[in-house]
């Protein structure tokens, strides 16, 4: 059976979904886009209005008391219980997607449905996918890291995340994004950042409530809790990569480097203006309080790329 491939997203910051519009739109394997309605901002609520009102691929989902918080997210999960549907769940802080991600993503996750309870690309600045690249990929990383989705370096350092999107601008800009792929793992008994999560609508459907109640961590419950319930685990595809911006902890210091831009340019856009912040490679100075000095390589690409 064919599925639609339906991408939902919380949404929406505007910076970030500017960078995730221009993937998302042009990838025809994409069948439609889901907007749900999650602004804390109105400026952002009017941007994801005037963006439907553009795109026939994008629909906006609003439910009665999201707040803009990340506890509201979970009230939006009943609208993606659609049996025909193959739901990718996407932050709207990605900032890169490969050509074709739904295609790919579906496919594989169709080849395995039956041993998987959901699927996810290798991602950029994820706690565990950033321990799988220092012992499972080409990249050299000296940082602490954890297989822990609460890692204190690969999910609240700010200077860890930008020594790792430095080194993968780096090899997007050389044609060696390989660098970055690693073999594919199971995740299973353990909390995943579900920043690009693949499932069938029918699995949720199937589970009712109970594929993400109210009141629960929406990521613990969707990685971790609801596929110990059904007896599979989750699939990290290493050869697909996606790149997310930043976690809570991260945010301040990344949105005043100039990361944003670069992401940006190599989505062919505009870079904007950042609210006439002062920035150099990153902020130095916001992380340690001290005059910008030449920062550790906690992340190097191999000598030969």
């Amino acid at each position: 059976m064919a599925h639609r491939i339906i991408v939902v997203t919380p949404a929406g910051r505007h910076l970030y979904m500017a960078c995730l519009a221009r993937y998302v739109l042009a990838d025809d394997s994409i069948d439609e886009w889901h907007l749900w309605d999650n602004c804390r901002k109105e400026s952002d609520r009017l941007y994801i209005r005037e963006l439907a009102a553009r795109h026939k691929k994008i629909r906006l989902i609003e439910v009665e008391g999201a707040d803009g918080q990340v506890g509201s997210i979970n009230r939006f999960y009943p609208h993606a219980r659609d049996a025909d549907a193959f739901y990718i769940k996407m932050d709207d802080d990605l900032v890169y997607l490969p050509p074709h991600l739904g295609r790919d993503l579906y496919a594989r996750a169709s080849s395995e449905r039956d041993r998987y309870a959901w699927w996810s690309p290798m991602v950029i600045n994820n706690a565990i996918c950033s321990w799988l690249l220092k012992y499972h990929s080409r990249l050299h990383i000296d940082a602490p890291l954890s297989a822990s989705a609460a890692c204190e370096t690969g999910w609240r350092s700010a200077e860890f995340a930008a020594c790792l999107h430095n080194k993968f601008l780096e090899a997007m800009a050389a044609g060696a994004a390989d660098i970055f792929r690693v073999p594919d793992f199971e995740i299973a008994l353990s909390r995943f950042s579900i920043n690009c999560i693949g499932f069938f609508g029918e699995e949720a459907a199937a589970s009712g409530d109970d594929f993400c109640p109210l009141g629960v961590d929406d990521e613990e419950w969707i990685s971790a809790v609801w596929p110990s319930r059904i007896g599979r685990p989750g699939h990290i595809l290493g050869d697909l990569l996606v790149s997310h911006f930043s976690f809570y902890p991260q945010d301040k210091v990344l949105r005043q480097s100039d990361l944003i831009a670069r992401y940006y340019r190599l989505a062919g856009l505009a870079v904007p203006e950042l609210a006439a912040r002062k920035r150099a490679e990153w902020n130095v100075k916001a992380l340690f309080g001290v005059k910008p000095a030449p920062l550790p390589s906690f992340v190097r690409l191999p000598d030969a790329i």
